[in-house]
């Protein structure tokens, strides 16, 4: 049974207990009960640190390497736009000689 449902559980219980109108001190304790788990319940659910020797750590000793290779990838795109320009001017050159209208 984990946390949660125990948690579930007392409170149901106690919601039955306020239903049935009984209050006394075994009314108390099993409120404060609830309360004291709602606390743990919370406490546990802000505790990021309790399972970090279970988290496994991203290999960043490529990063370099890969940022390279992007700057690479983004160098080459700025070359072959740049030729594909003037391709397009050279054509456009050659159409205007040959006496065809560019739109």
């Amino acid at each position: 049974m984990t946390t949660q449902e125990i948690f579930d559980t007392l409170q149901t219980t106690l919601d039955k207990l306020d239903d049935a109108g009984i209050d006394d001190s075994s009314k108390r304790n099993l409120h404060i009960l609830v309360l004291q788990l709602q606390n743990e319940l919370i406490t546990e659910s802000f505790n990021s640190l309790k399972d970090i020797d279970s988290v496994t750590v991203a290999d960043t000793s490529q990063l370099p390497v890969l940022a390279a290779g992007v700057q690479t990838a983004i160098d080459d795109e700025k070359a072959r736009t740049a030729l594909v320009e003037k391709l397009i001017a050279t054509a456009k050159v050659g159409l205007k000689a040959a006496g065809i209208p560019i739109p």
